[in-house]
C-alpha cells in the first residue's frame, strides 16, 4: 500500500514539475493576421468618418499614416535578466495587434493593459497569451480604452511576475 501511494505521489510531483519547466523549452508560435479596418471598432469607423468630414481629399487619395493620426504604438522590453521581450505593439480604437513579438515562455501568460504606476494585476487583462512568438491580435474589453503613458504588459499569473512590456504611445 505504501509503495502505490509513494509512487503516485512521485508520478504528480514529475507531472507538475514538467507543466512548470516544459515552458522554458517548447515555444508556441502563432501568426494571426492583422485585424481589418472592416472589422474595426466603432470608434475607428468613427475617427475615418471624421477625416472624411473634415479632409478635402478623397478616401483613396489618403495615405495609410493619414488614416492612423490616432494609432497608439510601443517596443517591448523584457522586465529584468531572465525575463525578455521584444516585437511591436500597435493599438487602433479596441484592436491591439503584437507585432515581430517574442517573450521567454513561461506558464500562466496573461497579456494585460495597465495605467502607469499601477499593479499588473490590477489592470485590464486582455486574456491569455496565444503564443510566446509570433503576431497575434487581442481587443480591450467593454467600455476601456487604452491612452498614451499606459503599458501592454505580459505577466505570469500563477507567480505574479512580469515578463516583459511595452509602454504606448502615439505614432509618429
Amino acid at each position: 500500500m505504501k509503495k502505490w501511494m509513494i509512487g503516485i505521489a512521485v508520478i504528480g510531483v514529475l507531472g507538475v514539475g514538467w507543466w512548470l519547466v516544459s515552458p522554458l523549452f517548447l515555444d508556441k508560435v502563432v501568426n494571426e493576421a492583422p485585424v481589418s479596418s472592416s472589422s474595426g471598432s466603432n470608434m475607428k469607423e468613427q475617427e475615418e468618418n471624421t477625416m472624411k468630414e473634415t479632409d478635402s481629399s478623397s478616401p483613396d487619395e489618403m495615405t495609410n499614416d493619414t488614416m492612423k493620426v490616432n494609432e497608439l504604438v510601443g517596443i517591448f522590453q523584457g522586465a529584468d535578466e531572465n525575463h525578455d521581450a521584444k516585437g511591436k505593439v500597435s493599438i487602433s480604437g479596441k484592436n491591439i495587434r503584437l507585432e515581430n513579438f517574442e517573450v521567454t515562455n513561461g506558464p500562466d501568460l496573461y497579456v494585460y493593459l495597465v495605467e502607469e504606476g499601477q499593479e499588473t494585476k490590477k489592470g485590464i487583462s486582455l486574456g491569455e497569451l496565444n503564443g510566446n512568438i509570433g503576431n497575434q491580435n487581442y481587443e480591450i474589453p467593454g467600455d476601456h480604452s487604452a491612452s498614451s503613458g499606459m503599458q501592454i504588459v505580459i505577466w505570469c499569473k500563477q507567480f505574479n511576475v512580469d515578463f516583459g512590456r511595452a509602454e504606448i504611445g502615439k505614432a509618429m
